[in-house]
């Protein structure tokens, strides 16, 4: 019980933490950005950090969900649920994020690395709005899996 909730706990908070900054980067960084309104390193050094809490964050969300899953369901479950099939939704956003995230960073670090900003941003921000929208439906599918009974 007190492994589950930890795994639970550890799960959820590193699950917001990479949902929330790919939003903030998403919205609030990557316009700026992509206005000359930063300078390469500053732009840099965000697009690293945020690598950094992707990586971190997929490794420990890949460990936990993977105790959570195998301690709550089977296989029948899993396959053959409305929640089991939430947790295979999960799965599948959480690796297209950190695929988007990864793609977009590189991306971005191309251009920085020249000293550039504009272009490398506009390359990045396909990637970065569609891990945004990821991000939203990781939210998504957790609140509904958080939820007393799934809603279909």
């Amino acid at each position: 019980m007190v492994v589950d909730t930890a795994m639970y706990t550890v799960h959820t908070a590193f699950a917001a933490l990479w949902a929330g900054s790919v939003l903030f980067v998403a919205a609030a960084v990557l316009p700026l950005a992509i206005d000359g309104e930063l300078s390469p390193e500053a732009f840099g050094g965000v697009v690293s950090k945020l690598q950094w809490v992707t990586r971190i964050s997929a490794l420990l969300s890949f460990v936990t969900g993977g105790h959570l899953a195998g301690t709550l369901y089977s296989a029948e479950t899993l396959t053959g649920t409305p929640s089991g099939y939430l947790v295979l939704t999960m799965l599948a956003l959480w690796l297209g994020l950190a695929a988007l995230v990864e793609i977009g960073s590189a991306k971005a670090n191309r251009g920085v690395a020249e000293k550039k900003i504009r272009e490398p941003a506009r390359n990045a921000r396909p990637f970065y709005r569609l891990a945004a929208l990821f991000a939203v439906g990781l939210l998504v599918v957790a609140g509904l899996l958080g939820s007393p009974a799934p809603l279909f």
